[in-house]
């Protein structure tokens, strides 16, 4: 499912209905309708597809600047202006009132430093990879800021989005995405997943499995060119396939002092799949 997109609710190129059917065409199960300042309703568009409510709200920080912010599951209109001048985390605290889930948009992008990140409560995910942001402006990755935040000791999950507009066509469309292990295909389940952090992100390759053993862990995945154990610290692995070949299984022996460890599996067109964060310091 898609988790951030715009339509001409707000300032993309097509309806949501348009919307609607270029995701369904392509596989997808779900999207998040996230127009600027406006929320949407969920939806069950048909058995194999519903919409998430949700809606992107954007203020600048009198002190850190630019923030954009995706809040899904609303129960009603969030008491947040766009673009209105307020802290992070009073923006937070308000679009969390009345949406179920917080998810900070496209750090990189927006301006902001791990430090201005640090303090904040509320979010329960980043956007590690927004594609938008990298197709447009170069600035879609945020992997840097994520792992800053977690080896300090934030527990924030990883999304994949597209922040597609759809202007000139579907370049900024397809791009990122969630692999969501959810009970069924309602708002609730998928809801339930994502705080749970039952999901991966993705630009292409698959994660079937995770296996955590005594002090191994192994992942089996779609053909990649590397696969990449990132932890806390120097205590990182990236395990590659000899030059013209490809594997789709790797292991990785874990330290006592790590914090934690995330898997990210990299294919031959340099797309990428991330798992969310194991933690080891419990």
């Amino acid at each position: 499912g898609n988790l951030h997109l715009h339509t001409t609710v707000s300032d993309g190129d097509l309806t949501p209905e348009e919307v609607i059917d270029w995701h369904r065409e392509r596989g997808y199960h779900f999207l998040a309708q996230t127009d600027h300042g406006i929320p949407a309703e969920a939806r069950v568009v048909a058995n194999d597809f519903v919409t998430l409510s949700g809606i992107e709200v954007d203020g600048v920080d009198p002190q850190s600047g630019l923030y954009h912010l995706v809040g899904l599951g609303l129960s009603g209109r969030p008491g947040v202006r766009t673009r209105e001048t307020m802290t992070v985390q009073d923006a937070i605290d308000r679009l969390g009132a009345t949406a179920r889930l917080v998810l900070m948009a496209h750090p990189y992008w927006s301006g902001q430093m791990s430090k201005d990140l640090l303090p904040l409560e509320g979010c329960i995910a980043l956007e590690i990879y927004n594609g938008g942001c990298e197709v447009e402006d170069a600035k879609g990755y945020s992997a840097v800021h994520w792992d800053d935040l977690l080896a300090a000791g934030c527990r924030l999950w990883g999304v994949a989005v597209d922040d597609a507009h759809w202007r000139g066509g579907d370049h900024d469309a397809g791009l990122g995405w969630v692999w969501v292990k959810a009970a069924e295909l309602t708002e609730a389940a998928i809801l339930d997943a994502l705080q749970q952090g039952h999901f991966y992100a993705s630009t292409g390759p698959e994660i079937h499995s995770l296996e955590l053993e005594g002090d191994w862990l192994q992942v089996r995945c779609s053909p990649a060119v590397s696969v990449d154990f990132v932890g806390s610290g120097r205590y990182s692995r990236r395990i590659a396939a000899p030059p013209g070949e490809t594997l789709t299984e790797a292991s990785y022996r874990l330290h006592k002092v790590q914090r934690y460890v995330r898997v990210a599996c990299r294919d031959a067109r340099d797309c990428w799949a991330w798992s969310n964060p194991i933690y080891l310091d419990v």
